[in-house]
């Protein structure tokens, strides 16, 4: 397995309240990998964000026999939230402060993922990209709706209006999938400064370039900034 992470302010915003984590030969799980997009005031979503990361980990740390791997995703996520959640009532600086958040776990040919608001999962399979996760945002309840199509979600001047996040209240719903996963996959974790710069073919299409995964990373994130930089770019590419 090799990974790696970017995290980058961007062109527009004055600090950087995304967050990204990546196992290593010492963490409980060496296959989880994590990716989260504060949101709140002055460094409010910084410290929701790098918060919902720390105590998703402490979780695994002292969880780490649970069984069921979904279980274990899902009792982290509302750890997450809980600290996020009591965090944003402690100052009036923090108050309504939150966080998306996308973790992956790789174990035994497949791969977990969890995931709240709007950073993403996609998964690219013998050159063919698939988006894993479904935004938590207001334009994909009218894309279900029938009311707009996905095309037009992508310009939605509403694109970026979450509906749910880790630590907006005192419980949390999260999603929990499973895919089959093979040798040469690449699965890629994202914010939305990703993934609203980039259509999802031009995600594809750098994706399938015989380059190495940083130099794949550093490109998409590149892009990102030369689109215009309108918010934090981060992502983790991981090669199975």
């Amino acid at each position: 397995m090799k990974a790696i992470g970017i995290s980058d302010i961007g062109k527009c915003r004055k600090n950087n309240e995304d967050a990204y984590y990546l196992a290593d030969e010492t963490s409980p799980l060496r296959t989880l990998y994590i990716v989260a997009d504060g949101v709140g005031g002055s460094n409010a979503g910084e410290v929701a964000s790098n918060g919902a990361i720390a105590s998703f980990l402490e979780y695994v740390k002292t969880h780490k026999d649970v069984q069921e791997v979904t279980d274990l995703m899902a009792g982290g996520f509302q750890a997450a939230n809980r600290l996020v959640f009591e965090q944003s009532k402690t100052s009036e600086a923090l108050a309504e402060m939150g966080t998306t958040m996308v973790a992956a776990i790789i174990q035994k040919g497949k791969v977990y993922i969890a995931h709240v608001g709007d950073s993403r999962a996609y998964l690219m399979q013998k050159e063919i990209l698939s988006q894993l996760t479904t935004d938590h945002s207001y334009v994909m309840e009218l894309v279900k709706k029938g009311e707009i199509t996905r095309e037009q979600a992508a310009s939605h001047p509403e694109r970026n209006s979450i509906i749910r996040a880790v630590g907006i209240e005192e419980h949390v719903e999260t999603d929990l999938s499973v895919f089959p996963v093979e040798k040469g996959d690449l699965l890629l974790l994202c914010t939305d400064g990703l993934s609203d710069s980039l259509t999802e073919e031009e995600l594809a299409q750098m994706l399938r370039e015989k380059k190495s995964i940083r130099k794949k990373a550093k490109q998409l994130v590149e892009t990102a900034n030369l689109r215009g930089g309108y918010d934090n770019i981060t992502l983790v590419l991981v090669e199975i």
